[in-house]
């Protein structure tokens, strides 16, 4: 008689949770899926003209060809170093100011920026709006990451706007950008990155827009009671709203368009001295340059009963660039400590105004069974 297998036999995935089910053989959705569809994705001959088309057809009709944003990370830092030098495009870098990033992470930004010689803004949002963006997130979703990811993405188009820049370019790893494609997956990310490998145009981007708008707006009256609130949230997010002559900026995923392998970048922007150097505690898929990283990831292995960078090792062994030796040692290493959680909880407090009975009180809320993915 043969033991019912819980996790899939390739990825690691556990069946019954973050929409996972295996088929007889032990596979799972998401591996079947990626089987189906890795081919479109994986082809860079043919990927990377779309990206070389958007850049020539609007090269120098702006002040900036695009926008990087920059964290201080090594990709972002990567796919700058890519643009400038290889594309020849006049880039603007964009550091988004949450009050999160590490001193780390603002010294190599400095560093970066001295080095390429690029104009660099650093957006700081309406916090009193944007705080209690994260509130929401944190109490009624259990993590934060969510105000940090949506907002993100829709800061960036909407500064690229305000700005006229036609793209905005990120450096997503592929781990990071297919952690949840399955069959019917929620991940808004997806849809931008099929758009990606389309024919660039304005006005499927402005339908792609409208859509975004309207779910926001649906989030937003979940997460806060508040009508007034809500609309302040939603002015620091979209501003004014897109007018008929404005251009729609596009949100451009480098790693689609050119092959992604971390290691080797660490050592090409060592071997340049382009200003990124790694932190002491760094490690693969490890975020050092977020101080809440460490409780972000505490409260998703309460809410999910997973590790937070299980998702992403899982499209890595998907993705056939690790083993699960390797699967295993990265888990480990992204464990964080007891007191590392207690300092990360404190930064964490102390940025969004929040007691720590009331933490204690959304921590107690989060449970293994009940771990809902809203955007995955």
């Amino acid at each position: 008689m043969s033991l019912k297998r819980t996790h899939c036999r390739r990825c690691l995935l556990p069946a019954g949770s973050l929409h996972v089910r295996l088929d007889e053989s032990g596979l799972c959705n998401y591996c079947r899926h990626w089987d189906e569809t890795k081919a479109s994705f994986l082809d860079f001959e043919r990927n990377r003209p779309l990206f070389v088309d958007r850049l020539e057809r609007y090269r120098g009709q702006f002040h900036y060809d695009a926008a990087v944003g920059l964290s201080g990370g090594k990709d972002s830092a990567y796919v700058l170093h890519r643009l400038t030098s290889a594309y020849e495009a006049t880039v603007l870098a964009i550091t988004f100011d949450n009050g999160f990033l590490t001193e780390h992470a603002w010294r190599n930004v400095g560093e970066i920026c001295r080095t390429s010689g690029v104009d660099h803004l650093v957006y700081k949002p309406d916090w009193e709006a944007y705080r209690e963006f994260y509130r929401a997130t944190l109490r009624r979703l259990g993590d934060p990451c969510i105000a940090c990811s949506l907002g993100g993405y829709i800061l960036s188009v909407r500064g690229c706007r305000d700005l006229r820049i036609p793209f905005f370019v990120h450096g997503r790893s592929p781990m990071q950008m297919f952690r949840h494609w399955y069959p019917g997956t929620r991940d808004p990310g997806i849809g931008l990155l099929r758009r990606n490998l389309t024919e660039h145009s304005f006005s499927a981007l402005r339908k792609d827009y409208r859509a975004i708008i309207r779910r926001m707006r649906l989030l937003l009256i979940y997460l806060i009671r508040n009508a007034r609130l809500r609309r302040r949230i939603f002015r620091e997010l979209f501003g004014a709203g897109f007018r008929d002559d404005d251009i729609r900026p596009e949100f451009l995923a480098f790693f689609l368009f050119e092959p992604y392998d971390g290691v080797k970048i660490v050592r090409h922007l060592e071997a340049l001295d382009v200003g990124y150097r790694p932190s002491e505690n760094h490690a693969i898929l490890g975020h050092d340059d977020c101080l809440i990283h460490d409780v972000a990831a505490y409260l998703y292995e309460r809410h999910h009963g997973v590790s937070r960078v299980l998702p992403e090792v899982a499209a890595m062994l998907r993705q056939g660039a690790i083993t699960r030796a390797e699967a295993h040692e990265i888990l480990a290493a992204n464990k964080p400590s007891e007191e590392d959680v207690e300092i990360s909880t404190g930064h964490l407090l102390e940025r969004l105004e929040m007691t720590r009975p009331e933490f204690d009180r959304i921590v107690g809320r989060l449970s293994r069974r009940s771990g809902v993915m809203p955007f995955g």
